[in-house]
């Protein structure tokens, strides 16, 4: 018998502001903030989403860049950058240590934070982490000149890869649970989603398109809006906001609704077939293999695409709860590996995917960073890192709903239609104590500070 469910197709909205790091009152004077004006970077948007003041995901924004916005981000990157940082870098190292020293410094004489303290000296990737001789912790990788993009988010000027967020880092060390399971999801209300579902068996005859069309505008009246929830990272953080940026993206190519610039990639809706079930779930996990360390674990190294995208097919209990299915087959697996296969391609496509990739190197350095602190490893106590007081985040939009839009493909059994729910999860101790085991060469990742620096090359 042919199953008629529902495709979805999302579009989001998110207020957000370049970076939201803020002084306690009695050290603002003259300062504004680090973000120099109060609240950083002049109200732009971090990435490609809109939230409504009731925090209702509205939609997508469209980030085109052109030549003479090009010519305006190299000529912003000329004025607001040091000379030293209007350069790309095979290799640029950060020290945390002296990061903290130089914050607490700026902090102490009431200074905004500028440009490359906010955006980690214009890291686009964490490529190695060292525990050095001094008890440090350093981590390095590629870095460039960076500027905002369309929609705010802060890009490397040659590669388009998003620059790593100090805001990020601070989230990292500060929120109690991120280490053990930190991530978000989208989930339809149970009672509405039974419902929904009854009705769509009560009129599941076969029909045209048009008439499928009209029975999947009913079903989205009465399911009325989809939860969206975050855990483990503060709701309101622009970490929480990128996580739920990029699973939007990777549900709006699942479905076929945003192109992927990939070849090969077919959406789920092209792949399947009457009779599937479309019923799925999609989330983003850490890819166990791109994390390795040396044997006394002060040297770690970061490769590979970072995530990997997880599938399965989900049954829906009578009360309208969804249950994993016992078996995985069908499209959402293929979308899944054909998704997986091309994960670098579609990181240079999409800098949301290559933004996640950040998260997931920054969650890796906080994980590291605290449980040296927790072991007693460090010759140094961070100030500023690790104060909720010193230095704050003045908080996001939270996105809460989002209302499900149609689509749907026909196919010559009829309609194809179906659903979907997903999100992030990542469990960082897990992921430090699986890494694989490499053997260390002597002096490698060391990096060489001058006075008074806290990153070098």
């Amino acid at each position: 018998m042919r199953r008629d469910v529902c495709w979805w197709k999302i579009c989001i909205l998110a207020g957000l502001c370049v970076c939201g790091l803020v002084l306690p009152a009695t050290a603002q004077q003259g300062g504004g903030g680090p973000g120099g004006g109060g609240g950083g970077g002049g109200g732009q948007l971090p990435g490609g989403i809109l939230i409504r003041a009731d925090g209702l995901i509205d939609r997508a924004v469209a980030a085109p860049i052109s030549a003479a916005a090009m010519r305006q981000r190299r000529q912003q990157a000329q004025k607001t950058l040091p000379e030293s940082l209007r350069k790309s870098a095979e290799r640029r190292s950060v020290s945390l240590r002296r990061l903290d020293a130089e914050l607490s410094r700026l902090l102490t004489m009431s200074k905004p934070l500028p440009p490359e303290i906010l955006f980690l000296a214009g890291l686009t990737r964490i490529d190695d982490i060292v525990f050095d001789a001094a008890g440090d912790l350093v981590i390095s990788g590629p870095a460039e000149s960076f500027a905002p993009a369309a929609g705010g988010r802060l890009t490397g000027l040659d590669s388009g890869r998003p620059v790593l967020c100090l805001e990020d880092l601070l989230t990292a060390l500060r929120a109690p649970e991120i280490l053990e399971r930190c991530g978000c999801s989208i989930d339809p209300d149970p009672q509405r989603l039974a419902e929904s579902q009854a009705w769509l068996r009560a009129n599941a005859t076969p029909a045209t398109l048009q008439v499928a069309q009209a029975r999947m505008e009913q079903m989205i009246r009465l399911m009325g809006r989809w939860n969206v929830t975050t855990f483990g990272v503060p709701e309101d953080s622009r970490m929480s906001l990128s996580m739920v940026e990029a699973d939007y993206l990777m549900k709006r190519l699942a479905i076929g609704v945003e192109r992927a610039g990939v070849g090969g990639l077919k959406s789920t809706l092209q792949l399947a077939k009457p009779g599937d079930n479309m019923m799925r779930r999609w989330w983003f996990a850490a890819d166990p293999g791109y994390l390795s360390c040396s044997e006394d674990r002060s040297l770690w190294l970061l490769d590979g695409p970072r995530f990997q995208l997880l599938a399965q097919e989900e049954l829906m209990a009578a009360d309208g709860t969804l249950i994993d299915a016992e078996n995985l087959e069908g499209s959402s697996e293929e979308f899944a590996r054909l998704f997986n296969e091309r994960r670098a391609e579609l990181v240079k496509k999409h800098a949301a995917l290559a933004d996640l990739q950040n998260i997931f190197d920054v969650l890796v350095t906080a994980g590291l960073l605290r449980e040296a602190l927790e072991a007693g490893r460090l010759t140094w106590a961070p100030e500023v890192l690790t104060s909720d007081t010193l230095l704050t985040s003045a908080g996001y939009a939270v996105p809460r709903e989002t209302l499900p839009l149609l689509n749907t493909r026909q196919s010559p059994g009829g309609p194809l239609i179906g659903a979907f729910s997903g999100g992030v999860v990542l469990r960082v101790r897990g992921l430090l104590s699986e890494a694989r085991a490499i053997v260390r060469e002597s002096g490698s990742g060391e990096a060489a500070f001058g006075e008074g620096e806290w990153w070098a090359e």
